[in-house]
């Protein structure tokens, strides 16, 4: 017999193929257990279906002195063991994805910091090197040490551009417009800063050049046993081309305060506008103003405003939320008023299927409304709602990972893995169902001056109503104090 033969005939024994299956099925036993995510019932069931499959094809593989059946018999459990150590492998794979990605949006303790150079969208510029010789206009006393770092990255790689430092960034996108300069460097948190000026700011400018700085942050979560304490969540939905992890205005802010023991879930939403005092600057502000000094910034605003302590935070994308929808396989939503987008999809009223692309333009749509904004701020709850029914449904297990890849890069929070893995082992266990509840702040708006950040800029903000405060608060408090709120 030829060597080669030798070593085929010894891959192909029945010993090495079911050793093949016992290691692959111990591989997805382990990754299991690491997980953490099925409650010690399930896994037993899963553990108990692995052995006798593995025992199954033992009897089936082991020779039979019977020459006829027992050789069919024999490539018959062969076949079914590679098979299975196949498809055992696939999700032990598929988990181990799962549990990385997991891994990569909890416990957030960075901040991106993205720097761009923009040019009018109208000039010729692509790239850097087309500015050759040209001076770029750039702020360095919003943060000096962050924008020298892009000043740097910037001149590494075009060695010829110059700069002009001014003394803001509305400053610089005026010289921009008005052809002063070519281009400008700008903190993309400041684009709201720009846009209390020029509104069409971000269509009017193309980037051409970015750089991201990563900064830690300290650790703010307030961590209580999430499967048997309550605890709120802040929400901000921010809309970047960069990172989740970038430093944003907020254009969602939503709390939602969680009672494990009641199955109640609140969704409380906070105008952006709100006019309160911001925790880094001891000033009044937009709610949405407090984001450009990071999110733990905005956390601490909240704190202060409402005198309740926030124990976590996520971000989300919302230019992701198509993507995120999808991969749930789309969600089921209670509508409340019939209406037409702004992409011409109709939403009747009542329970209606939606996909990604609608569940974006059911979330952004509030031309269509007399109450404006704060009707789309119920429908971004009715929205959050959908998606929160639907991963805490049995269709969610089966394709969890798709779900986790779809959120990878669009959603991140400073809970830990261990704890929304016991959060969904406390689903799974008992597939309860939960009583969720909507509410909102409300104030009215005025044009005035003498915001912290733009002090001599007349904006729009929301001054909040007293009535509506209080009577939010309480509603927390009742969650949190396992009360029943209607």
């Amino acid at each position: 017999m030829s060597k080669s033969n030798s070593i085929v005939k010894k891959i192909i024994d029945w010993k090495v193929i079911l050793g093949i299956q016992v290691i692959a099925s111990l591989a997805l036993i382990g990754i299991i257990f690491k997980l953490g995510a099925l409650p010690m019932q399930f896994a037993l069931i899963i553990i108990a279906i692995v052995v006798l499959l593995c025992v199954g094809t033992f009897f089936l593989m082991k020779p039979s002195k019977k020459k006829g059946t027992g050789k069919v018999r024999n490539i018959i459990g062969k076949l079914v063991s590679i098979l299975l150590s196949v498809a055992l492998l696939f999700g032990t794979l598929s988990i181990a994805q799962g549990t990385s990605v997991l891994d990569a949006i909890t416990g957030a303790n960075v901040q991106t910091q993205r720097y761009s150079v923009v040019v009018l969208k109208d000039s010729s510029y692509k790239t850097l090197s087309d500015l050759k010789g040209e001076t770029i206009e750039t702020v360095s006393s919003v943060d000096e040490e962050n924008a020298k770092k892009a000043i740097e990255a910037m001149q590494k790689e075009e060695s010829s551009l110059e700069t002009k430092d001014v003394d803001s960034y509305l400053k610089a996108a005026n010289d921009l417009y008005d052809s002063e300069t070519k281009a400008i460097l700008v903190n993309e948190s400041y684009y709201a800063i720009i846009e209390a000026d020029h509104e069409d700011f971000q269509n009017d400018v193309r980037e051409i050049w970015s750089f991201d700085i990563e900064e830690e942050i300290k650790d703010i979560s307030k961590n209580v046993n999430v499967t048997k304490e309550p605890f709120i969540v802040y929400i901000s939905g921010i809309d970047t081309s960069g990172p989740v992890s970038t430093v944003s205005r907020s254009d969602v802010n939503m709390l939602v305060t969680v009672n494990p023991k009641t199955r109640q879930i609140l969704l409380t939403s906070i105008p952006r506008d709100y006019y309160v005092t911001l925790a880094n600057r001891g000033q009044k502000d937009k709610l949405t103003h407090s984001g450009l000094a990071g999110i733990d910034n905005t956390v601490k605003t909240m704190e202060n405003f409402l005198g309740l302590d926030i124990n976590y935070y996520a971000r989300v994308n919302f230019t992701s939320l198509i993507q995120m929808v999808d991969a749930l396989g789309g969600i089921t939503i209670n509508n409340d008023v019939a209406f037409t987008g702004y992409n011409g999809t109709y939403f009747a009223k009542g329970n209606i299927s939606i996909n990604g692309d609608e569940a974006l333009e059911y979330s952004r749509e509030r031309h269509a409304f007399g109450a404006g904004d704060n009707e789309r701020v119920f429908h971004q709850q009715i929205v959050i709602m959908g998606m929160l029914n639907k991963m805490m449904s049995p269709a969610v297990i089966t394709n969890y990972s798709s779900v986790l890849n779809a959120i990878e890069g669009c959603f991140e929070t400073n809970m830990s893995s261990s704890e929304i893995t016991s959060l969904i082992q406390m689903q799974i266990n008992d597939m309860a169902s939960w009583n969720m509840i909507q509410k909102q702040f409300s104030g009215h708006g005025v044009m005035q001056t003498g915001g912290a950040y733009m002090p001599s800029s007349r904006l729009y903000y929301m001054i909040p109503d007293n009535e509506s405060v209080s009577e939010n608060v309480a509603a927390i408090k009742s969650v949190l104090n396992g009360e029943t709120v209607e």
